[in-house]
């Protein structure tokens, strides 16, 4: 083969070798080659060399070269020939050189190897098997070789691992050479044969085996599941194969099951069940019948999944069937078969065939046929004519039957089978019994067992498997056992276009520097496919592309030299083998090299000017990407340099070097830059710089209040610089206002007082910079300049609350609120105001006034935290503000008792910030700051007696004070955002979130915090910012809607919105508007559709501007047009037209015509669309051989060919609301009628000349042609000819103006054409003829002229490169598509080249001057004919030019010149006989899309000429248009259709360019309209369901690639714009949606000509998220409470509910939604309003949990009497009594330990005697819990949240995850009794449970003694002991509280 070239075989310069001669040894005698492969520009010569000498290239040596391979052939080398060869190579630029030894042995050549090597052997092979599914294979085998092989197992020809997945099988070694391969769980698709091959480099072997895999027995009656939607289906007629594919993918492989209408289909002989060698699942019914039909199901399953797929098969019977239909038969060997059916006619014929081999009458088959009777014999049936029997009428019916044959053998070989070379055939044959003495054999010859000839017998199963066939395998494979046989036809196809295998053994050595050498081997199948050549890749270390470096057929070696590659790199190489049919996979050489080009500059350094203080940038391009080192003013520039005011970079092949802030005083230093040989150098120039701003205030924030001081200040770069300021545009004067102030190089305006109408834009402008300073001033905002908000609002009732503050203005509006709702004044709360001053007064406080009150004064707030208390006596748990006072206080039962105060144990001291105080019986701790350091256990010690209390002192929560969340956040893109907020203290934490994701920080978005203030700036706004923006301080939010929109697009011009314009028919119309954005898309619509470019009508866009042109209006163009944008530009357009209904175009009402001549009628509708009728003397006309009904557009044409006098007659064009009436007289031939005219419009382009040819009847008939009833003479742009019969009329250079009708009247007859002039479009300037060489002499006249190809076209003369200037001795002409120049008087000075250059063309010409002038004459240009003889008669006053037998080119422009007089004239030359005519025009063409269509026309002559033009555009021959010529035929043939093809196309006869008035046949024209192609949907839309503000993707696949279509939602057009993006890629289209709102629901629709595919568009609005939920809140009791959560929408409804019920609003409950905010408000809340509040958001729901904390309202005391007596364990504590008064109870069943897991609940439970006065306990009846002895300190479980349950006389407790080991105790209270000194104790009940790592939920009961007790009445105390306080809450009758840390033990128990 020969080498190619890859692509560094381009880069030219000096010689390389992309391959290198390789060493090698050769027996003597043979013939050997050293080739090699050089590259070099230019062409390198090559030289060999043998030891240092040159090699006579004679006799046995010959050189031979192919592209850029060279070799030298030695024939029948000898010893002497061994030596080093060297091969050089040299051009003008380099050489180099490379050698190679060669080695001549005199005896047999022998493989390099080890002499002890040995190539592999199988010892034993591997067995087959044949299992059940699911059990495990092993493959077993020993092998021996030297060096140890390697082994590899395939399955079926392909690796395992491309099969199975790793865990499914095991391949591993085992002592003594024992290889072994292990299937886990086989299924049936693991059966197959599977192949261990082993290798070393001595040899390989091979061994197969055969695996079966028995599936379990399939369910019959299967499933019954189908697909959902409904099936596929398709028909086939009976007696035909049903095929069915399906392909399906998965690993482990999947296993495929068949069923049909859910049983499964059997492999038998109709059903064939394979996978072919694509991939695909066949099931493959043969010969079907009307049984067959019904639902086929393919079922794929593997461990991963399953999928089905399903089609529905229809049978078709045929329409003539048989009366007796075959019938299947069985026989056994040896017998006869008879198969017998009747036919419908015993003259139908018949044949018969054994499937799809037709039957012949034999000795084998008896064909007999007895009246309607048909019946096949077959003699002595064997096993091979066991099959499937047809016997067919012709062209009719089939009757099928299947023979089955019954022997020793049940299942025969197939007839026949395909096998690929290379792979392996398997043939399977059961026997009716396992026997012995079966024989295989092959072409007569017995088969053995041998590697590549698997022989198997599994019981009844006998197998036979060829590994690896070749073509020798092929033949008839036949199976005996006794007397039966079956054979089969093994035919092996060549194993075509397959790749060659990959190399081997890649290595690669850099021994060598700067470069590779890389070798390798070929395959080991290299004999089978070999290799055509070998290709290298090369690729970056730093990058994964390869790039393809050469190509060589030299197998073994080649060295890459660094030269070969394009950049300084690490480079890996990898090479694959190539042949014809493919290339290998490559193989990667191990390693890498570092490889260094040659380089040469490319683009040069350049000297660089700069101002002084600017950067200079020096940058220069090399061939390939090398180091190198920059240099100024001689010194190296070192990179990474600290401080360094260079940077040097390098981006591949171009190294750039900036210097920083140039300096003036470096003007002139020379940059140089070095690399490897490479020099360059530049000079930096620098320049004084212009004034510049330096610095400025411009920056700050220039907001003011009036009357402040206003400054600007700006720092110029030099002092001398001049300054102007300007306010809006407007420059500023100095006053008393305002200051302009100057020192050196520091410029300010000042304003003094500034006042509101100095707010504008203020400019510094210092001429070539400037500074801008947007300025606002406002009136100062009203502020609190003081008030009491620090003083301590801690009051008793009853006492007077003054909250007071002054404001900066006395006219400050002022507004109060408490709790977040506005105040109004009454008796209770007065409102005062003095001046500046504000004062809210509470006369007598109430615990109800406890809450926030906020003085609003608009831009400033102060808060008041006001706190009412009833009682001096605390609570045991105190909750306090960090500043707030507090007050602990107890009173002792005689004044003089002494205390101590304890905190945390130690004695509290008295200072300035605790007071301790005593009045009375009193005792008071004061604290009149708290602190949280305050916290703690405070203890009031008497000695006998001690009250504790536990006090908890916690910060303010966070509160955002003001924000700017109320300004209207809605920009524009690009635009500054910030959102501002300022919180109550420093350091409170907050976090930013938008749409519920908290942000992070970036480019995009900063976040600023500075003390209390916190920002998110987003620097410029883009649209996908726009949504909700929460600021999150814990405690607090502030929510902001940010909108970012792009700026909407304008129309400037036309400024109107609604124009109205009128335009003739064929006038050019035009719609244009201009745009505010030049980028911005518009969509043209007409009538309310969206418009498509035409060709007559073009969309045309030039920056801002947009048109619309109609080149040639038609009626059917007015309408109304839209340019639509953001807002529409409406045109309303008139076209004036002829009127509505048909027209008569040539025929007049009266028509006269001679008999055999063709009658036409035709007529022009208004619209093409419109349906007409023609009729004859009322008849309706139809189309036959005779009559043609054309039908073109809006064109209809009636046709009779040959008109008789029996079609005379009255003829109707009827168009249903108009119609056209022409009678027609058929009589003897007229005299001058005319049988030849023109039935279509003629189009012209405007410029082209036109013929218009008429044929008469008669020659010496008189005509007249006509423009519009004109008559025409003939002028110097008309010319009228006649030549016989024809009469023609041409106009030159047509303009628009000629556009019209024009007539040929002979006064009989008269044909009309309708001439159509076209703007010539925009095409190249050519030059169809060019300047010709011209020589004259000293004096005479010279004429230059050219021709173009079209009449407009500038073009240029000039003389030797210069542009002619104006000048009285030369003279330029246009005329048409000629150009002339006249020179005059010329003299030696006018010699010279002259040119005329168009924009696209340009054409030279050289004139010559010699001696004087011999006289008067003239010269032509290109005019030297040998017959040309000037002559003048005797008068000697006239001078002619006579030229003899003229020829076309001749022609041209002939100039005589006397005496300085000129005269011009033109001569034309014709051709003999009459122009080139069309005799067969063209005709329209329909074809569809990607097939050829053919264009034809027919010429009068055979040496014609013709051109071809599509929509006036010159067609050139290539691989799109294919030009033929055959004769007088000419044809077009246009390759693979698009619909871009539709258009008109035109032929026209070219004219000899010489003559220029040279009769044109007239162009015909036809169009070409491509036919819809059968477009299908193969994937329709499917429905969307989505939620709002998410992206919705409708995608659906047609049958063919760019098919346009239109997408709509609900029938309204889809138009793309930001939220709605349309694509179309090969067959799918795609609409995608985005930010979809709940309005977005619909049906969306695709359409494209007749197909339409429709689905459903869903929105679904967001769930509602609870973003900030609810807390847990503690509420004092007769107040409200308020529970508060954040949702995530404003919109979004919410359901509240206590416990399981649900709660609506009412006088106790209030439920708010504003904005995003949830409440619910329960106002005045007591005890049995505890509880778990919930907010059900839906789809989210938060719940809290509500404490009710009472007033302490007992006395203390002692109470009424009361029986007996006890003890009470613990201290004093706070407790509701929530049990109605009643009397002594028996406890029937206590409570019992219990054991459970966490963090489930546990059950207490005990059962009393009676209920409680007949009341059963509700729930929120509390449990006290007693810390058992094993439990650890602390652990006491908190039971307050945990509720009762009262059945009759259980009670039972319920506990969420108990703590470790506790007590608890159940009360068990008797008799209403007041409680005294000697009152009973109430019972109690207590149940110990062990610690438990998980809780559980256990019940237990158990007996307990019963007990009389007391229950205390509401409002009332106890004492006990020497003294100590106790109070409680008032609970509501029927409750009982336990009292927690307390158990109350009865005497006695």
């Amino acid at each position: 083969g020969k080498a190619g070239s890859g692509p560094m075989d381009v880069f030219g310069g000096a010689p390389r070798f992309l391959a290198y001669p390789r060493t090698f040894t050769v027996q003597s005698g043979a013939d050997a080659v050293l080739k090699c492969q050089i590259a070099g520009d230019p062409r390198p010569s090559i030289i060999w060399e043998k030891d240092k000498s040159p090699i006579a290239l004679l006799g046995r040596f010959q050189v031979e070269a192919e592209g850029s391979v060279y070799s030298l052939s030695i024939s029948q080398v000898t010893p002497a020939d061994s030596g080093q060869y060297v091969c050089k190579a040299k051009n003008a630029i380099g050489e180099t050189y490379a050698a190679a030894t060669l080695k001549v042995e005199a005896g047999e050549l022998q493989q390099e190897g080890h002499p002890e090597d040995m190539p592999p052997v199988f010892l034993s092979k591997p067995l087959s098997w044949q299992v059940c599914r699911g059990e495990d294979v092993m493959f077993t085998c020993r092998i021996s070789g030297q060096p140890s092989p390697v082994l590899q197992w395939e399955k079926d020809g392909r690796q395992l691992s491309d099969l199975f997945e790793s865990s499914h099988f095991s391949v591993g070694m085992e002592p003594e050479d024992w290889h072994f391969l292990k299937i886990f769980s086989a299924r049936p698709p693991d059966g197959g044969v599977y192949v261990c091959r082993a290798r070393n480099r001595s040899g390989e072997a091979l061994a197969a085996a055969v695996l079966l895999v028995n599936p379990m027995q399939p369910d019959q009656h299967g499933d019954r599941r189908h697909c959902h939607g409904q099936p596929k289906a398709f028909a086939v007629s009976e007696g035909k194969h049903a095929k069915f594919r399906c392909y399906v993918t998965g690993k482990p492989k999947p296993e495929i099951v068949w069923k049909k209408d859910g049983k499964v289909v059997a492999p038998d002989r109709r059903h064939l069940v394979y996978e072919d060698r694509e991939g695909y699942f066949i099931l493959k019914v043969l010969y079907c019948k009307a049984r067959d039909q019904g639902l086929y199901i393919c079922t794929a399953s593997n461990t991963a999944g399953q999928t089905l797929s399903a089609v529905q098969l229809h049978v078709r019977e045929h329409r003539v069937r048989f009366q007796l239909q075959l019938e299947d038969v069985e026989v056994q060997e040896c017998e006869d078969a008879v198969l017998e059916c009747k036919v419908p006619l015993e003259t139908i014929p018949t044949a018969w065939y054994l499937e799809d081999k037709q039957l012949q009458p034999s000795h084998k088959y008896v064909i007999e046929e007895q009246g309607l009777v048909r019946r096949l014999t077959i003699r002595d049936a064997r096993a091979d004519d066991d099959g499937i029997y047809l016997c067919e009428m012709k062209d009719k019916g089939r009757s099928i039957a299947e023979v089955s044959v019954r022997g020793a053998i049940v299942k025969r070989l197939p007839r026949k089978l395909d096998v690929m070379e290379g792979e392996n055939a398997a043939f399977c044959v059961e026997t009716r019994d396992s026997v012995e003495g079966i024989r295989w054999s092959r072409n007569g010859l017995e088969l053995r067992e041998t590697p590549c000839t698997v022989l198997k017998s599994f019981g009844k199963t006998h197998l036979l498997v060829l590994v690896h066939v070749t073509r020798e395998d092929a033949g008839v494979i036949s199976f005996s056992v006794g007397e039966s046989q079956t054979s089969a036809q093994l035919r092996i196809k060549c194993a075509k276009r397959v790749p060659p295998s990959a190399p081997v053994a890649a290595e690669m050595s850099t021994d060598r520097s700067n470069a590779a050498l890389l070798t390798w081997c070929p395959g080991p199948d290299v004999h089978r496919t070999p290799p055509s050549s070998y290709v290298l890749e090369r690729q970056e270390a730093s990058t994964a592309e390869w790039v393809q470096c050469l190509t060589t057929d030299l197998a073994s070696m080649v060295e890459v030299l660094g030269d070969s590659v394009p950049a300084e790199a690490d480079y890996c190489f990898r090479i694959c083998a190539v042949n014809k049919y493919g290339r290998s996979r490559p193989v990667e050489f191990p390693g890498s090299v570092h490889l260094v080009p040659v380089a040469c500059v490319r683009r040069a350094l350049k000297d660089v000017q700069v101002q002084a203080g600017q950067d200079a940038l020096f940058s220069l391009e090399l061939s390939a990407s090398v180091a190198g080192s920059w240099f100024l003013n001689g010194a190296k520039l070192e990179e990474g340099e600290e401080g360094q005011r260079y940077c040097i970079k390098r981006s591949g092949t171009e190294h750039s070097l900036l210097l920083r802030g140039v300096r003036l005083a470096e003007s002139g230093a020379k940059v140089k830059f070095e690399s490897s040989g490479v020099r360059d150098s530049a000079t930096l120039r620098v320049q004084e710089p212009p004034v510049r701003i330096v610095s400025s205030n411009e920056d700050a924030a220039h907001t003011y209040l009036a009357s402040e001081r206003v400054v600007l200040a700006c720092e110029l770069s030099r002092a001398d610089g001049p300054v102007q300021w300007y306010k809006d545009g407007v420059e500023v004067e100095e006053g008393e206002h305002l200051l302009l102030e100057h020192e050196g190089p520091h410029h300010r305006l000042i304003i003094p007082s500034a006042r509101p109408q100095d707010t504008g834009e203020f400019v510094c402008d210092a001429g070539g910079d400037s500074v801008f300073y947007n300025i606002t001033v406002t009136e100062p905002p009203v502020r609190i300049v003081s008030s009491n908000e620090d003083a301590a609002h801690t009051y008793l009732a009853l006492e007077r609350v003054v909250l007071a503050c002054e404001l900066s203005r006395a006219d400050g509006p002022v507004q109060w609120y408490k709790d977040g709702v506005e105040v109004e004044e009454g008796e209770h709360l007065l409102l005062e105001h003095e001046g500046p001053h504000h004062r809210l007064i509470i006369p007598s406080a109430r615990p109800q006034d406890t809450g926030e009150f906020v003085c609003d004064a608009g831009g400033d707030s102060v808060f008041y935290n006001i706190s009412i208390s009833s009682w001096r006596i605390g609570p045991s748990i105190l909750l306090a503000r960090t500043g707030l006072p507090l007050l602990l206080e107890c009173e002792v039962s005689t004044p003089d008792a002494p205390v101590r105060w304890l905190k945390d144990g130690e004695a509290v001291p008295s200072d300035d910030v605790v007071a301790l105080q005593a009045e009375g019986c009193a005792r008071r701790l004061f604290i009149r700051s708290a602190r949280p350091s305050d916290s703690g256990t405070y203890t009031c010690d008497a000695g006998e007696d001690a009250l504790s209390f536990t006090v908890t002192v916690t910060e303010p929560p966070v509160r955002i004070v003001r924000s700017n969340e109320d300004a209207a956040h809605t920009y524009l893109a690009s635009e500054r955002v910030v959102l501002a907020c300022e919180l109550s203290r420093a350091d409170g934490p907050v976090q930013w979130y938008k749409d519920g994701v908290e942000v992070e920080e970036d480019e995009h978005l900063l976040l600023e915090c500075e003390g209390p203030h916190h920002r998110l700036i987003i620097p410029s706004a883009r649209p996908q910012d726009t949504g909700e923006f929460v600021c999150d301080a814990g405690g607090d939010s502030v929510f902001y809607n940010i909108t970012v929109t792009e700026p909407p697009v304008r129309i400037l011009r036309p400024q109107e919105r609604s124009l109205e314009l009128q335009a003739l028919v064929l006038q050019r119309l035009e719609l244009r508007c201009e745009l505010s954005r030049a980028e911005a898309q518009v969509c043209w619509f007409k009538d309310g559709l969206e418009v498509d470019e035409t060709e007559n009508l073009l969309l045309r866009a030039e920056g801002a501007q947009r048109w619309l042109i109609v080149p040639q209006a038609r009626a059917e163009d007015a309408g109304e047009y839209i340019c639509e944008t953001r807002d529409d530009l409406i045109f309303c357009v008139a076209v004036e037209d002829v009127a509505l209904g048909p027209k008569s175009l040539p025929t007049p009402d009266l028509r006269c015509l001679a008999a055999g001549d063709d009658l036409v009628v035709a007529c022009e509708v208004s619209r093409p669309s419109a349906a007409v009728r023609w009729l004859r003397d009322g008849q309706e006309l139809v189309a036959s051989e005779r009559v043609r009904i054309e039908d073109r557009g809006a064109l209809r044409q009636l046709t009779i060919l040959g008109a008789r006098p029996s079609d005379s007659g009255s003829y109707v064009c009827d168009a249903v609301g108009d119609r056209m009436v022409t009678t027609v007289e058929v009589a003897g031939e007229p005299a001058g009628g005319i049988v030849h005219e023109a039935k279509m419009p003629v189009e012209v382009l405007e410029g082209e000349s036109v013929t218009l040819v008429a044929r008469l009847t008669q020659e010496q008939a008189p005509v007249q042609w006509l423009k519009n009833k004109r008559v025409l003479r003939s002028g110097a742009r008309l010319l009228l000819g006649t030549q016989g019969p024809s009469h023609s009329l041409t106009i030159k250079q047509t303009e628009l103006g000629d556009s019209g009708t024009f007539s040929c009247d002979t006064g009989d007859d008269e044909v009309h054409f309708t001439l159509r002039v076209i703007g010539e479009p925009e095409l190249q300037v050519k030059f169809v003829r060019g300047l010709s060489d011209v020589q004259a002499h000293v004096g005479e006249t010279v004429l230059l002229w050219c021709e173009l190809c079209k009449a407009r076209g500038q073009v240029v003369w000039l003389k030797d490169g210069q542009e002619l200037e104006p000048s009285g001795r030369w003279e330029i002409k246009a005329e048409g598509r000629e150009r002339s120049l006249a020179l005059s008087n010329v003299g030696p000075e006018d010699a010279g080249e002259y040119s005329c250059e168009s924009k696209d063309d340009r054409t030279l010409a050289t004139v010559t001057v010699q001696g004087e002038s011999r006289g008067h004459g003239a010269l032509l240009q290109g005019l030297d004919p040998p017959g040309a003889q000037p002559s003048a008669p005797g008068n000697g006053l006239c001078h002619a030019l006579t030229v003899q037998q003229c020829q076309l080119g001749d022609a041209g422009t002939v100039t005589a010149r006397a005496e300085g007089l000129v005269s011009t004239a033109r001569l034309s030359v014709q051709g003999e006989g009459p122009g080139v005519l069309f005799v067969r025009k063209l005709q329209d063409v329909v074809a569809e899309e990607l097939q050829d269509a053919l264009l034809e026309v027919e010429l009068s002559r055979e040496a014609g000429e013709v051109q071809w033009l599509k929509q006036g555009v010159l067609l050139q021959p290539g691989s799109k248009y294919q030009f033929q010529e055959a004769g007088r035929r000419r044809g077009l043939t246009i390759r693979s259709l698009s619909p871009s093809d539709r258009g008109t196309y035109r032929c026209e006869s070219l004219h000899d360019r010489t003559q220029a008035n040279r009769p044109i046949p007239a162009p015909w024209h036809r169009s070409l309209s491509p036919a819809a192609r059968k477009v299908s949907v193969r994937k329709p839309l499917s429905d969307v369901e989505t939620f709002e503000k998410e992206t919705a993707t409708f995608q659906l696949e047609l049958s063919h690639a760019d098919v346009p279509g239109v997408w709509t939602r609900d029938g309204i057009r889809v138009k793309p714009s930001r939220t709605c993006r349309v694509s179309a890629t090969g067959c799918v289209h795609s609409l995608t949606l985005l930010g979809l709102t709940l309005e977005d629901s619909g049906t969306v629709t695709f359409t494209s000509d007749t197909l339409r595919s429709s689905a459903r568009l869903t929105i679904r609005a967001l769930p509602i998220r609870i973003i900030k939920p609810l807390r847990d809140k503690t509420a004092l009791a007769r107040h409200k409470a308020t529970l508060e959560c954040t949702v995530s929408q404003a919109r979004g409804r919410v359901r509240w509910f206590r416990g399981d019920t649900e709660i609506f609003a009412s006088d106790k409950y209030e439920i708010c939604n504003l904005d995003c905010y949830r409440t619910l408000i329960i106002h005045g809340v007591g005890p049995e309003d505890e509880a778990s509040y919930t907010c059900d958001a839906f789809d989210d729901r938060s719940t809290a949990r509500l404490l009710v904390e009472g007033e302490a309202e007992g006395m203390l005391g002692t109470g009424p009497g009361g029986g007996g007596g006890g003890t009470v364990h613990g201290a004093g504590t706070t407790g509701r009594c929530m049990g109605q008064a009643g009397h002594g109870l028996q406890v029937l069943r206590g409570l019992q330990n219990v054991v459970v897991v966490a963090p489930a609940e546990a059950r207490l439970e005990y059962e009393v005697s009676a209920p409680l006065n007949g009341v059963v306990l509700g729930a929120g009846t509390r449990v006290g819990g007693e810390r058992g002895p094993g439990a650890q300190a602390g652990a006491v479980p908190d039971l307050t949240q945990h509720e009762w349950g009262a059945a009759g006389l259980r009670r039972q407790c319920l506990r969420q995850g108990p703590a470790p080991r506790a007590r608890y105790v159940c009360p068990a209270w008797g008799p209403s009794l007041p409680w005294g000194p000697s009152m009973p104790r109430p019972g109690s009940i207590t149940a110990t449970g062990p610690p438990c790592p998980r809780p559980g939920s256990v019940s237990a009961t158990g007996p307990l003694p019963t007990q009389r007790g007391s229950v205390a009445p509401p409002g009332h105390g106890w004492r006990g002991g020497s003294g100590w306080g106790l109070g409680w809450d008032p609970a509501p009758l029927g409750g009982c509280q336990v009292l927690p840390d307390l158990s109350f033990s009865p005497a006695g128990h």
